[in-house]
């Protein structure tokens, strides 16, 4: 199977200064005698004007091109010409081009042009973008600045969908983010070359097919080669803002992969276990989007979006300004910084309330080696996947196996967990919580999930925790 890998992220010639860089969408193809790219420099094709090579591909090269009559400025976008001759693949290569007018969408780039120039040349010409892409921003990004892009990719995916498109290849080279002077960003999906309308393909267009996706982000449906939906891009996405989020995947080579290669039970760590700005109502909404099963998705874009604003803001309407939702902590806003080219909007920092609600903590004992006793310490952000233990440096190494007894609701249920996180002093402070260490839980006992469930921090009626104990070395 070949997979898609974007220049964007891996080619040097793709920065167009060192400010300002430019979509590209291509894929690389690993094929032996395959003839290099020709560069078409300071050629004229049509009205437009080739004044720089951006990237090239598997299937084409981009150009900044320049509209000879007026100036502007746009994105040109090539067959090589040693792929012009083979009727299946300029199918292929035009199809992204009425792909997108179809859709029509304001955070889908904008192709206008579409032609063919003397000497066997096919091109189209696209809107030029500046900023960069999603992959090129520091992470991890803070929710509050993320989840609003990320609602703008529902958006013009849930139109797409609605026309019968699945992009099929999501990830962060083909999620773009626009700079504007003295607005906040906006962003742009890309790449709807290897998009496919929901009808059966031809036989021509199945030979054609020299992408597939790219594995860490494709679901589980579409590696075993099963027809795919929306909802096959939803699950993208999410594996997105994981990544985007946490700085991590969840799944390095994808969820059918690990299911095949992996020796141990198979899923990923709750986001706001790796990264203390995720709360884990939104934490929630991203695993509900990585479910293994599509039915167990969220049905649609929209509601896939839905459901991360609604994550994302704070219950208001609840809780009085002075009495926060138990549970609840401060999402700093400086825990990432964007990428010096692009300024995002910064979050809006509420007023900070009168009297602050500690977040709920549990009591856990946790056995050392032999030897030696037991050390309690306090536990918080509980949820079915883990939980975080504050404690002292120096900390268990990462993928230390870690054997406890938790209280929770007045019972001792053991545990078995892995360490997966370190928060030193240092970043502790600059998240406004306590040091510590992230634990996945291991093959978590019925009990223990139905006790989790039971004390939640979003339900009512939750126990009052035990008094906390002191800060100790693991």
């Amino acid at each position: 199977m070949h997979c898609e890998l974007c220049l964007s992220e891996h080619a040097e010639d793709v920065l167009c200064d060192n400010v300002h860089w430019t979509q590209v969408g291509l894929s690389t193809q690993d094929v032996e005698g395959e003839p290099p790219p020709v560069d078409l420099t300071g050629q004229t094709l049509g009205h437009y004007k080739l004044v720089r090579r951006l990237g090239a591909g598997g299937m084409g090269t981009v150009y900044l091109g320049e509209q000879t009559r007026i100036g502007a400025r746009v994105a040109v976008k090539v067959l090589h010409p040693h792929l012009a001759h083979d009727e299946s693949l300029r199918a292929r290569f035009y199809a992204e081009a009425r792909t997108v007018n179809v859709v029509s969408h304001p955070h889908i780039v904008h192709i206008f042009d579409i032609s063919e120039a003397p000497g066997g040349i096919h091109y189209f010409v696209m809107e030029y973008l500046e900023g960069v892409p999603l992959s090129r921003l520091h992470r991890p990004v803070a929710p509050a600045q993320l989840v609003p892009l990320l609602a703008q990719a529902c958006d013009a995916l849930h139109a797409a969908h609605r026309c019968g498109v699945v992009h099929r290849d999501l990830k962060p080279d083909n999620l773009f983010v626009v700079r504007h002077a003295a607005e906040p960003p906006t962003l742009r999906v890309l790449d709807f070359g290897v998009a496919k309308a929901r009808r059966p393909p031809t036989e021509d267009e199945t030979a054609a097919g020299i992408v597939l996706g790219t594995p860490a982000y494709m679901a589980p449906e579409q590696w075993a080669g099963q027809p795919v939906d929306g909802r096959a891009d939803i699950y993208a996405l999410a594996v997105t803002a994981y990544y985007m989020f946490t700085g991590q995947l969840p799944f390095e080579r994808g969820q059918m992969a690990e299911l095949a290669l992996s020796l141990g039970p198979v899923g990923p760590v709750p986001p706001h276990v790796l990264a203390p700005a995720v709360t884990p109502a939104l934490s929630d909404v991203l695993l509900r989007a990585l479910s293994r099963r599509c039915d167990d998705r969220y049905p649609t874009a929209r509601d896939f979006k839905e459901a991360l604003l609604a994550a994302l803001a704070p219950p208001q309407a609840a809780h009085s300004v002075d009495e926060p939702p138990r549970g609840s902590t401060p999402v700093p806003s400086h825990t990432s910084s964007p990428s010096p080219s692009l300024s995002l909007a910064e979050a809006e920092t509420p007023a900070e309330p009168v009297s602050v609600t500690p977040p709920l903590t549990w009591t856990a004992r946790v056995r050392r080696r032999a030897g030696t006793s037991d050390v309690e310490v306090r536990c918080t952000e509980l949820s079915k996947g883990g939980l975080f233990m504050c404690c002292a440096e120096p900390f268990p190494r990462l993928f230390t196996r870690l054997e406890f007894t938790l209280l929770l609701a007045g019972e001792e249920v053991e545990c078995v967990g892995e360490v997966v996180r370190h928060v030193d002093s240092v970043q502790a402070r600059a998240w406004s919580m306590s040091p510590g260490v992230g634990v996945q839980f291991i093959n978590p006992s019925a009990r223990l999930r139905d006790l989790i469930h039971r004390v939640q921090p979003h339900r009512r009626g939750t126990p009052a925790p035990p008094a906390p104990p002191s800060e100790a070395h693991l």
